[in-house]
């Protein structure tokens, strides 16, 4: 329980405060706060790589909140960077919001908007976070997308791992005649269920992630996104595209198997593992299923991609040879001990299993540390990343478990296995040295559920490098008026402020300020206050913008004059990443 508590504990510090993403709004047409003398026949959203959007990605509201774009989201020229809508004809004069929630390459979705007037600018009527806000999932319906990747990631490593462990070790393990006839039959038939049941759990969470995908990208719940329609768009998706396949390859693998890997008479009629030939069937499979999470995530799409797609997929094999070999040795080899009567018989399979396994363990953790390090400097970069981003603090409490589990693999190659080697010379029974094999292996497996955790965390946020945050919205009082301040996207670099003042009894824009002022300052850093010059687009509503050149906590100060004599001033902080 003290254990659970602690990871739990740990899992909690990857939690960000705000959602991440990983494409870039580069440029809008209209531009930002533009006044137009006609109406455009279309809004264009350009972004920094490809994004996909069929589920209303793309929408434009009226002063009332009244949408006024025409059919769906595409992508103009086949630019698979740009996303724009139609407009309907004849718009009247007035002020509108553009919004977008799109899906970018690396299966994060993203939203923000703009405002854009024709003829003359009028009150804008709602935010941009206002529009946004009917376009969320929920957090239960991102918690449950978070267990379907976590499921996902363990049912690659217990079903891949497994078959290198039968490959790699078991076919040894018979080779040096330690393993009779009804020992290897129990093996074969308890390990056949691990791998037909990581199949099975791989396809159930694959299935599980398509649906919960075109959940997080129609904003709309689970249960919501079966319908149909959703499920088709979503397939139609890089992610959703994986995922689909991925659910037919492990379908494919627990068939193959059910089949493949039952117990068989060898030459002198006893029962032996499966051919390397029978073996090499699972080998396109297992490939694809290795290359799932890279080619679902960031490693396909960020720069370089010649360097972290095969570093990727390194870090799942090394990986799934450690975590499959860990759960076969915990879930199938007793099956096989228990089926020797002599306990001398036990404490050399056991002895002579671990003696295989520990170097290609040794192995397999030399190639996730090179791997995950090559990951971790180009996606991360900085020190300061670790701990001021979300996908920096997953890669710490990855890297902390990961230590734990490197720490109890050398309990086990210096302690468990040099005593183990004494009772099997010696035709003892384990004793001693089995019960501190389990304890060791138990909570190996522990730890490696908080390592999928964590990976399930990295694959959901951005890397460090890519991070952003926004738009930050943010409601407050003004002396007697209301005051909404929105800031897009709130992170380092040029960002664009919108105020607007309201009357607090009907809500209806406030026409009455003289003059309105906004500055920022960054006070840790010892920056600002910096002016930022307010221009007016419409009854009640001003638009700004500053350069925010550090992350950290800003203070964003609007001051309204509404008289000779009166003038109104608030402070709102502003987290910018």
């Amino acid at each position: 329980m003290k254990r659970l508590l602690g990871l739990v504990l740990l899992l909690g510090l990857i939690a960000p405060a705000q959602a991440a993403a990983h494409a870039q709004l580069e440029e809008t047409v209209p531009q930002r706060g533009a006044v137009l003398r006609q109406q455009p026949e279309q809004v264009v959203f350009r972004f920094s790589e490809p994004v996909e959007g069929n589920f209303g990605a793309v929408r434009v509201f009226d002063a009332s909140g009244r949408r006024v774009d025409e059919g769906d989201a595409f992508h103009p020229g086949d630019r698979g960077n740009e996303i724009a809508v139609h407009l309907r004809d004849g718009l009247a004069d007035g002020t509108y919001t553009a919004t977008y929630r799109v899906v970018s390459a690396d299966a994060h979705v993203i939203s923000s908007g703009v405002v854009f007037s024709i003829g003359e600018a009028s009150a804008a009527g709602k935010t941009v976070a206002e529009l946004l806000g009917g376009q969320d999932t929920g957090p239960v319906t991102d918690a449950v997308f978070g267990v379907a990747r976590g499921l996902q990631f363990a049912a690659i490593a217990i079903a891949v791992g497994a078959l290198a462990f039968l490959l790699l070790v078991w076919r040894g393990v018979l080779a040096a005649g330690v393993a009779p006839a009804a020992a290897a039959t129990a093996f074969v038939r308890r390990h056949r269920r691990l791998v037909a049941g990581a199949a099975l759990l791989g396809a159930f969470s694959a299935a599980a992630g398509v649906v919960l995908q075109g959940a997080e990208a129609a904003g709309v719940t689970g249960f919501d996104a079966l319908r149909p329609s959703i499920v088709k768009e979503t397939l139609g998706t890089r992610f959703g595209t994986v995922w689909g396949i991925g659910v037919v390859a492990w379908l494919a693998l627990a068939a193959l198997a059910a089949f493949a890997l039952r117990p068989r008479a060898g030459v002198d009629r006893e029962p032996a593992a499966p051919s390397p030939v029978a073996l090499l069937a699972f080998a396109p499979l297992a490939a694809f299923l290795l290359l799932l999470p890279a080619l679902s995530g960031h490693a396909s799409v960020q720069s370089p991609v010649w360097l972290l797609l095969p570093a990727n997929a390194l870090h799942v094999a090394a990986m799934s040879v450690w975590v499959g070999g860990l759960a076969t040795l915990l879930l199938a080899l007793p099956a096989a001990t228990r089926a020797l009567p002599e306990r001398g018989d036990r404490s050399r399979l056991l002895a002579a299993t671990l003696l295989r396994f520990s170097p290609l363990a040794l192995c397999a953790v030399i190639a996730i540390v090179l791997s995950g390090t090559v990951q971790g400097v180009v996606e991360v970069r900085t020190v300061a990343h670790l701990f001021d981003t979300a996908f920096g603090r997953a890669v710490l409490v990855k890297l902390v478990l990961l230590l734990a589990l490197i720490g109890l693999g050398a309990v086990q190659r210096r302690r468990v296995l040099p005593r183990l080697r004494v009772v099997a010379a010696a035709g003892a029974a384990p004793g001693g040295a089995g019960l501190l094999l389990r304890r060791t292996l138990r909570g190996e497996l522990l730890l490696i559920a908080g390592v999928l955790a964590a990976t399930a965390f990295l694959t959901a946020y951005a890397p460090s490098t890519a991070e952003r945050s926004g738009p930050f919205d943010r409601t407050t009082e003004l002396g007697p008026i209301q005051l909404q301040l929105t800031v897009d996207p709130a992170a380092v670099g040029s960002n664009e402020l919108h105020v607007y003042l309201l009357n607090p009894r009907d809500g209806s824009q406030f026409d009455g300020a003289r003059e309105v002022t906004i500055a920022a300052t960054e006070e840790d850093e010892g920056i600002g206050p910096l002016d930022a010059p307010a221009d007016k687009a419409g009854p009640g509503h001003y638009v700004a913008n500053v350069a925010l050149g550090v992350p950290g906590t800003w203070t964003v100060r609007v001051s309204a004059r509404v008289s000779d004599f009166d003038e109104y001033t608030t402070r709102v902080e502003v987290p910018v990443r």
